[in-house]
């Protein structure tokens, strides 16, 4: 009965794991950077087929001496 009950557990976990694989077709995400990096980031991907992503980026920083912006796209 034991066996029973942790082989169920098991089953019922890894079914969990399987549905956590699937990709969004959107994603939004921000980029938090410090004095090293560039700044503040915002990302947007956008899946276009099966295999492929369109990534959109737009940063900013503000310093004493400058301020500075970026924009990147990455297919």
């Amino acid at each position: 009965m034991k066996n029973t009950i942790i082989a169920s557990i098991i089953m019922l976990l890894f079914g969990f794991t399987v549905e956590a694989q699937n990709i969004s077709k959107n994603a939004i995400g921000l980029r938090i950077g410090d004095s090293d990096g560039f700044g503040t980031e915002i990302s947007y991907q956008r899946g276009l087929g099966e295999n492929n992503r369109l990534e959109l980026d737009l940063g900013w920083r503000d310093g004493k001496n400058y301020d500075g912006f970026k924009l990147a796209g990455i297919y």
